[in-house]
């Protein structure tokens, strides 16, 4: 499917902000971002049509420097588009193919007004589930965003995840969404939470094991809010990917130091141990990441969906699909960090944090022979 030419219709509802970017906004990276993948070598030309009693000041071309694949118009043109939009239209992501593979409309209405250029584009005032929905008026605002946050999840997402951290993590999202907040300065501003979770754990007392645990809770649910703000306000990158991931590993770092240094406390005779203990699955779980980042993946999986690619190469050496693609997807489903550590605040909760630490060992360990072994 070719994109060559696009109308956009648009009125007062241009500047409408919806899911943190204006609808204008919003139409043109959807279509520099199918123009992207699609690999089309010359810009897609766009002509914004203006509704007549819309005055200059009101008018306004989109500036985005991440708009590297279309080209604006504020002139109407007698050739056919390839679509007709009006910024009443809130688009989800990768929606523009599905918009493609509508019935094709006329070349051009007769007469060619903004009226009628505009009858032809409420041709999608039918919502289709997950690509589009119209937007009659401002009041509809707050259930588009709802709707659209609901689906910003990932198939990797854990059970924990997409019933307790999600329904937080979207409400949070909603709020961000209302300021220029960008995925990576929210993942730098949270990142204090497990410093300072370590720090409280490390004091070794039943409350300081509990409340450290509750703080890294926490982390886990606002650490979703960043792909949530990059998904909406087409921010994606490998920068903010791999910043995120090394949150995550540093977070987990600094639960086994805090646990080890905790324990050794809590249980003077065996400190040493423990302390030890701490210092060797933070070292693991450091190592296992740089290797498990430098793991091929495999072309494609039985698992694809439910693992992210560096990982999917570990779970078949592993042996887990010898007891089928259900066991091995329910085993992963518990292992799954979300799913550790709201269980780790658990066994806080019931006093026994050692086994935490244990865990962390054991598991990291294997998972690292594991790593070894693919390279």
């Amino acid at each position: 499917m070719n994109l060559r030419r696009v109308l956009i219709l648009a009125d007062e509802s241009a500047d409408w902000m919806v899911a943190g970017l204006r609808q204008l906004d919003r139409l043109a990276l959807a279509i520099d971002e199918f123009a992207v993948e699609n690999g089309e070598t010359s810009p897609v030309v766009v002509c914004i049509f203006w509704r007549s009693d819309l005055d200059q000041s009101q008018r306004w071309i989109p500036a985005d420097p991440r708009l590297t694949h279309v080209a604006f118009r504020n002139e109407v043109e007698a050739e056919p588009y390839d679509l007709v939009l009006s910024t009443r239209l809130f688009l989800y992501r990768k929606a523009v193919g599905p918009l493609l593979e509508q019935p094709v409309q006329p070349a051009s209405p007769q007469p060619p007004s903004w009226e009628n250029y505009f009858a032809m584009a409420k041709g999608h005032e039918e919502p289709r589930a997950g690509a589009w929905e119209y937007i009659a008026n401002g009041d509809q605002i707050d259930d588009v965003e709802r709707r659209f946050l609901r689906g910003s999840g990932k198939s990797q997402d854990g059970f924990v995840s997409r019933y307790l951290n999600r329904p937080i993590s979207r409400k949070i999202t909603r709020l961000l969404l209302r300021f220029p907040a960008t995925p990576n300065a929210w993942t730098w501003l949270i990142f204090p939470i497990p410093v300072v979770a370590a720090l409280v754990i490390a004091r070794g007392t039943y409350g300081s094991f509990v409340w450290g645990l509750i703080l890294f809770q926490i982390f886990s649910i606002l650490d979703g809010c960043d792909g949530e703000i990059a998904r909406a306000k087409f921010m994606e990158s490998e920068r903010g990917r791999q910043l995120d991931d090394l949150f995550d590993v540093l977070s987990n770092v600094l639960l086994a130091l805090g646990l080890g240094f905790g324990l050794s406390r809590a249980h003077p005779r065996f400190g040493w141990l423990f302390l030890g203990e701490g210092i060797v699955a933070a070292g693991l779980i450091a190592l296992n990441e740089w290797f498990l980042a430098r793991a091929p993946a495999p072309e494609s999986s039985a698992l694809d969906a439910s693992l992210y690619p560096r990982h999917r190469a570990l779970v078949e050496r592993s042996g887990l699909l010898v007891f089928g693609k259900e066991f091995a997807s329910l085993l992963i489903q518990f292992t799954k960090r979300d799913v550790a550590v709201l269980f780790f605040v658990l066994l806080a909760l019931i006093g026994i944090p050692a086994v935490i630490l244990h865990l962390l060992l054991v598991v990291t360990a294997v998972t690292l022979i594991l790593a070894v072994r693919i390279h």
